[in-house]
């Protein structure tokens, strides 16, 4: 702190900066429990230069490593402040007096400039470092092993070329090698009539034997998966498949020490530091609840023996993770497979696993995928007025944000993770969800609801987010919403969700085989939803360095619009009507037929045996839906910082609920005070347009 000011022009200048350092000292102290100190260290709180002023993890590495090229830089969502850790405290020093003072210009992500401020710390959050908590269930067993012991495992499994022939295979610059079943990353499970002809090697049996003695585990691992790991790799967050394997997994480490993160739903962050030679437990909660995963970087900050933090430089590491497989098959899943809810806590739970907790973990890649605007959607928006008040409810990464430059633009979205990256592009973004929207009732012009809905996993709780979409809007306010359609065939022509027929007969014929296989398994990114960007020739009609940003404030109080209106299930409405008499285009395309690829295949809730709740099935992308409660998959493809690491691969499942033709517009009719105006089916999504009376 008591560096040399470069950027401070005068005396006066350089006594401003000191004043507002001595002010930010205090408090980083008093709000964020972070300890500032005069004595140079390898450890830089950059104030400021955080996600929540819209400065980027670039402009950061950009600025530092002219001045250390091997820096770690630490961005932490919705922080005003980052971290940049050095390779030593001479290059820290050095950093610290040139950029204390430095101002970053205006940009595309930010209308003004913003000054950074250099500071030494000696503490940094929790989250960052080893946690004093674990999570329940969680067991660590330092230096549980000898390293002569773990030479001779080591030894084992690479032998004197280093990988041997076998089961072994490459994650992209990854040495990934299978014991007893091959775990396949793609869905995350193993096929337990498919053995591997090596079993888990004899030498790991005293290890196992002592972990099962001891009381750790209540069973003996048949599954074993070897990774080896250089600095700057790490694995994605995710939780093991629990229909898959027991209670009960076993990770050794040998070589470098490692920082694994611990994710709870609710929020919670907690970080284990994982020694050489030790073994880590995951039993109970710390199991089936918490998500596990390293962070790709090349360092981490622990404890120094004096008492301080220092920072630890990652080298290789090996893992090897013992599992003991259930035996029950990825496709025939049943009482771990979950069902269609039937109650609202149920649903709620559902969603909770299946929709939220997976956004938080993909967001970034769900992001980057998502860049294009429909054409139908732009248009849309340039129809408002100008001077319009708009909310985009489920707005994602913004996208649709800025297309009609003369609204005011309001946006919200259940994931923290994809809220924060609107704030780093400027949108005026708050975190919330769709069923108890926050905002004054009855001010809105216009609301958008894109690819929301059909997330919600009853029909009640859909009639109350139409109900919340209704709220916010004024008397003659319209509403523009899209769900995904469970019709995947317009006039005889597939949307771009669908293969053609002799791909999609080869791929339903590899499943039923049971030889789904990881170099053929479905990408979730073939899946189309209205997000995705599908028709190149589409973008002529944005142009998005054109894109900019209209804001207004907007009163916000604590109102939730009640649904008062109860519908009869799709079921029972289905059952009393044709969809034919019942079904129709809103406007005047009545002509138009819309088919359902396989509707003998097609399952109504209807047919499902009243007594036994309906079972969520995977849906296998790129094919026709069968039912429309279904879990679809997401791979996420985890890149690294470095260009030479592996592309690690986790396969999630969100749920929905595909809508038939017609049914959105009853859903809306149903929870009253609308008009529908208009409906139209627009690439395997069906949308509506309606006005609030």
């Amino acid at each position: 702190m008591a560096a040399p000011i470069k950027h401070a022009s005068s005396e006066k200048g350089r006594k401003k900066v000191l004043k507002k350092l001595r002010k930010l000292t205090e408090t980083l102290k008093e709000k964020h429990d972070i300890a500032c100190e005069d004595k140079p260290s390898r450890i830089i709180c950059v104030c400021n230069g955080g996600l929540d002023n819209n400065v980027t993890f670039e402009e950061i590495n950009n600025l530092f490593t002219q001045y250390d090229e091997k820096c770690d830089i630490f961005m932490l969502p919705q922080k005003s402040y980052c971290y940049v850790c050095c390779s030593d405290v001479e290059v820290s020093e050095k950093a610290v007096t040139n950029l204390n003072g430095y101002k970053l210009p205006a940009n595309g992500h930010r209308k003004m400039e913003v000054v950074l401020y250099t500071l030494f710390v000696n503490k940094v959050p929790e989250s960052m470092y080893p946690s004093h908590d674990r999570p329940p269930g969680l067991i660590l067993l330092e230096d549980f092993i000898t390293q002569e012991y773990a030479d001779q495992i080591m030894a084992c499994v690479f032998g004197d070329h280093n990988i041997r022939s076998g089961e072994e295979a490459a994650l992209k610059h990854r040495f990934v090698k299978h014991y007893g079943y091959e775990f396949l990353y793609t869905i995350n499970n193993v096929y337990p009539d498919n053995p591997l002809p090596d079993n888990v090697p004899d030498i790991c049996k005293p290890l196992l034997s002592r972990l099962r003695e001891a009381g750790h585990i209540g069973h003996t691992p048949d599954q074993l998966t070897v990774n080896q790991y250089k600095p700057g790799q790490g694995i994605p967050p995710h939780v093991d498949t629990p229909s898959a394997f027991e209670d009960g997994l076993v990770s050794l480490s040998v070589g470098s020490q490692v920082l694994m993160e611990f994710r709870h739903p609710d929020g919670r962050h907690l970080s284990v530091l994982l020694p050489n030679l030790s073994v880590l437990v995951m039993t109970g909660e710390s199991r089936y609840v918490w998500s596990h995963g390293i962070t790709p970087r090349k360092s981490d900050i622990i404890p120094s023996k004096e008492g301080g933090l220092t920072l630890s430089q990652r080298g290789l590491r090996t893992s090897f993770t013992f599992r003991k497989i259930t035996g029950v098959r990825p496709e025939n899943i049943d009482s771990a497979q979950p069902s269609v809810p039937t109650d609202n806590h149920s649903a709620s739970q559902l969603e909770s696993q299946h929709v939220h907790q997976v956004y938080e973990e993909i967001a970034e890649h769900f992001s980057g995928t998502r860049h294009t605007p429909w054409p139908h959607i732009a248009d849309f928006l340039h129809e408002q007025a100008p001077g319009s008040l708009l909310a985009d409810i489920g707005c994602g990464n913004g996208k649709y944000f800025g297309i009609n430059k003369s609204l005011f633009e309001l946006g919200s979205d259940r994931s923290f993770n994809l809220a924060g990256i609107c704030k780093e592009r400027g949108y005026q973004i708050y975190v919330g969800d769709v069923l108890a929207v926050p905002l004054r009732a009855g001010v809105f012009d216009v609301c958008l609801c894109i690819a929301v809905i059909h997330h919600m996993s009853t029909q009640e709780r859909r009639q109350k987010a139409v109900a919340e979409l209704l709220k916010i809007l004024r008397p003659g306010g319209k509403a523009l919403i899209y769900v995904w359609a469970i019709e995947q065939e317009l006039n005889k022509i597939k949307s771009k969700h669908l293969k053609d027929k002799q791909n999609t007969q080869q791929l339903e014929e590899r499943v039923s085989s049971q030889l789904l296989m990881k170099d053929t398994h479905p990408c979730a990114s073939d899946i189309i939803d209205v997000n995705e960007d599908t028709n190149l020739d589409e973008k002529k009609h944005v142009n998005e360095q054109e894109v900019g940003y209209s804001k207004r404030d907007t009163g916000v109080i604590n109102s939730a619009l009640e649904s008062k209106h109860t519908i009869q299930p799709l079921a029972d409405m289905q059952s009393t009507q044709s969809s034919n008499d019942r079904y129709k285009m809103c406007d005047n395309d009545a002509d138009r037929q819309v088919e359902c690829c396989t509707s003998d295949d097609v399952l109504n809730s209807s047919s499902q045996a009243k007594d036994k709740p309906q079972k969520l099935e995977v849906h296998i992308n790129r094919t026709c839906f069968k039912q429309q409660d279904v879990l679809v998959p997401w791979q996420l493809k985890s890149k690294t910082e470095n260009q030479d690491a592996d592309n690690l691969q986790n396969t999630f499942h969100r749920f929905y609920h595909v809508f038939r033709q017609g049914e959105l517009e009853d859903l809306c009719r149903s929870v009253g005070c609308c008009k529908v105006l208009k409906s139209y089916y627009d690439q395997g999504n069906w949308a509506v347009i309606v006005e609030k009376q």
